[in-house]
């Protein structure tokens, strides 16, 4: 029934050090009255969305988008559950319908399609063992290239209890599990229909929250020259580069001002609707990481800094 992700809202102590932020990480900003919108460049689609409140960061709701048979599908099976629909917690939020997901978490589904991102004209052509496809030419990237994300292709949040939150997500929204860490760590789900490995997963934590946002990029180039910018501001590293095990994409992680995470991403497994893909359950050590230029995620990758020390 979900058909694409739409946006993540974020309440933010201060709206200069967040904008700044995405900004370095590649994003453009969007002002509008009561809230800042943050876009991949060349795409008309909100990613994410900043509301100055004064408090310590939290998030404060997540918009998903449907058709309209998926929407009236998704309010009838809200109903059978007895949960009640919600106004929009602000002036200017998307219309649709809006609601609390079991742990608390605000959620926004809305008639709205997935906005075109930019798209490579061909892949690089890449020179390995055995087969040479790039001949004649260089393969480094130009040395003034300006790096940007193309979309936000999944979100990460916290749940206490990631087995309920998943069959929830499963049985109303109408997700796909794609794969599991073991003993209940983590639930990486996917949209119905062709999608990516995971647009929406949860981590095992006290309390619900955000773990991080993650942005598609050319390539892992790409992703290195962009962490450059975020070095060079003095944003703090959080983990990369390496290779996921699950979903299989390369990352680089970087903190927010308030130790929210944000991904750079490439190169993510796809699940076609009519493949008998089978979900998995991962150990912690082969699901996190194949390899990781610092090695094990730090200690502090899991910690929900939503929960107030």
């Amino acid at each position: 029934m979900i058909t694409s992700l739409q946006h993540i809202a974020f309440g933010i102590p201060e709206m200069k050090a967040g904008t700044d932020f995405y900004e370095t990480f590649g994003l453009e900003t969007v002002d509008r009255p009561d809230h800042v919108a943050m876009r991949c460049f060349g795409r008309a689609q909100d990613q994410i969305v900043l509301i100055e409140t004064g408090q310590r960061r939290k998030l404060a709701y997540f918009s998903l988008g449907t058709t309209p048979a998926g929407l009236a599908e998704i309010e009838g099976r809200l109903a059978e559950k007895r949960i009640d629909l919600l106004d929009p917690p602000l002036k200017g939020a998307p219309g649709g319908i809006w609601f609390r997901d079991p742990e608390g978490t605000l959620v926004n589904v809305q008639v709205a399609e997935a906005a075109p991102w930019r798209v490579e004209a061909a892949a690089p052509r890449i020179n390995r063992p055995g087969l040479t496809e790039r001949l004649g030419e260089k393969g480094c990237p130009p040395f003034d290239i300006k790096p940007v994300p193309r979309r936000m292709g999944h979100f990460i949040l916290f749940a206490k209890d990631v087995f309920a939150q998943s069959a929830f997500y499963c049985s109303v929204l109408g997700f796909r599990l794609s794969d599991r860490i073991v003993d209940g760590y983590a639930a990486f789900m996917r949209t119905p229909g062709d999608a990516d490995h995971h647009v929406l997963a949860l981590l095992k934590s006290e309390a619900p929250g955000f773990h991080h946002a993650s942005f598609e990029m050319g390539g892992i180039d790409e992703a290195e020259v962009a962490a450059t910018r975020l070095f060079a501001k003095g944003y703090r590293h959080a983990w990369g580069p390496g290779r996921h095990g699950v979903g299989s994409n390369y990352f680089h992680y970087f903190r927010d001002p308030w130790n929210g995470m944000a991904e750079y991403f490439y190169d993510m497994d796809f699940v076609p609707a009519d493949c008998p893909w089978e979900a998995q359950e991962w150990t912690k050590k082969d699901g996190m990481f194949l390899w990781s230029a610092d090695g094990p995620p730090p200690p502090d990758f899991g910690k929900n800094y939503e929960i107030a020390d």
